[in-house]
């Protein structure tokens, strides 16, 4: 597959823990086959939030600004977060049984 063909998915935010996980797989192969830094893979991964993921992400990123907190700058910081609001524990629970 050449390297134009690749893209990166988007994500509404819909409450659907397996569209949510697929995402967040394809965006970790997108991010490993152009090797981006963390700082840029937050900063697209926020690009390719629409809909519901998109206003959510911006309540988070304002919420830590009211607080005086830096603004999430890893990947795998954002990851977590968003795992926390779109993969529920009852779903988690079933990946790791499986």
């Amino acid at each position: 597959m050449s390297p134009n063909k690749i893209k990166a998915p988007t994500f509404d935010g819909r409450h659907d823990p397996w569209i949510f996980d697929m995402w967040i797989c394809d965006m970790d192969r997108f991010f490993e086959w152009h090797n981006l830094s963390n700082n840029r893979k937050v900063r697209f991964a926020k690009m390719k939030q629409i809909n519901k993921a998109k206003i959510y992400w911006r309540d988070v990123e304002d919420c830590l600004e009211m607080r005086g907190k830096p603004s999430i700058a890893d990947w795998i910081k954002m990851k977590q977060k968003l795992l926390e609001k779109y993969l529920p524990q009852s779903y988690r629970n079933k990946l790791l049984d499986q």
